[in-house]
């Protein structure tokens, strides 16, 4: 078994519980897990904000998940569809009008707009992937990237394995 594969197995192991059915904001009866989450990809790594920095424009990257308030992401607690940063209180975002393969994703205050509106969809058999409502491109870490401090970016929609997301609360 690959790397990759052994690494999904296992978080998809973690989080099996957490990932049946399609998540939406609002009420948590309507989430099959809790409204503050990580979010693990099948890189084993966790998409974070570095070191909480409360910066306009800081860039979500992956990391080794070790759950602290910057790995941690809200579903309730801003606009529809967004996912908040427990740390930094600001939106996960691409860049609004920018529908370019590999723009990086990043962090903005939270205003309710389409380009921080995130669209979930359950994978049988794998995670989730994420499509931003402006874009109608899906977050990502590039493929075969493993390294710490890779950055999020949004592609097209093409249910690769580095598209997949698991909610781990």
């Amino acid at each position: 078994m690959a790397l990759g594969s052994r690494t999904a197995a296992a978080v998809l192991g973690l989080g099996l519980a957490l990932t049946v059915g399609v998540p939406t904001a609002g009420a948590s009866s309507s989430r099959p897990y809790p409204d503050v989450i990580s979010l693990g990809s099948n890189t084993g790594h966790c998409l974070e904000i570095a070191l909480g920095d409360r910066t306009n424009g800081a860039t979500a990257r992956q990391w080794d998940c070790w759950y602290g308030t910057n790995q941690r992401w809200s579903v309730a607690a801003g606009p529809a569809g967004s996912l908040v940063n427990v740390s930094t209180g600001k939106c996960l975002e691409v860049p609004l009008g920018d529908h370019n393969n590999g723009t990086t994703v990043r962090q903005w205050d939270c205003w309710g707009g389409p380009n921080q509106k995130w669209d979930w969809t359950h994978i049988p058999g794998a995670g989730y992937t994420l499509r931003n409502a402006d874009s109608g491109k899906c977050l990502e870490i590039a493929l075969g990237n493993y390294s710490n401090g890779a950055p999020g970016r949004q592609w097209d929609c093409w249910s690769g394995d580095n598209q997949d997301w698991f909610p781990l609360g």
